[in-house]
């Protein structure tokens, strides 16, 4: 019972957490098709998606990584994929951690991971999902950057 309490408790905090600490997420969109005078108005830019939120703090050198991808309500399944790198000098980025085939059954991929890095650089934490509604795949990408001192 006391174990069913606690783990309901870290789930409910976690999303919440998902929300009040998330940060702003850069999608990834080709804008190609979009008309120019339309690219600074706030619009969804997804048809399955309404949201991502990603966040990467550190305690230490423990990097405490966060992602949530929020579906529309009739979304049925959402697969992803995250991915902690670490930046480089020369401004390109070295994979350090990959976390592969997470899923959910449900309109909400919530991801919590955490993994020890080196102090001193700049970490891009990535989630790749992909939103399946109405048995179409819709492919979203977003990441969130931190300094780890």
């Amino acid at each position: 019972m006391f174990v069913k309490m606690k783990k309901c408790t870290f789930i409910m905090c976690l999303v919440i957490s998902c929300f009040l600490m998330g940060g702003d997420a850069f999608a990834s969109t080709d804008y190609s098709n979009v008309p120019v005078n339309t690219l600074d108005l706030p619009a969804a830019r997804w048809s399955s998606t309404s949201s991502i939120d990603i966040n990467l703090s550190f305690d230490g050198s423990k990097a405490i990584c966060g992602a949530c991808v929020q579906g529309w309500s009739d979304v049925k399944n959402i697969t992803g994929t995250a991915v902690l790198s670490r930046k480089n000098s020369n401004g390109t980025y070295t994979t350090v951690k990959t976390w592969n085939n997470l899923n959910v059954a449900g309109n909400r991929l919530i991801f919590d991971g955490r993994y020890y890095v080196a102090r001193g650089y700049t970490y891009r934490l990535t989630i790749t999902a992909t939103v399946y509604r109405n048995g179409v795949g819709e492919t979203v990408s977003g990441y969130f950057e931190n300094y780890a001192k």
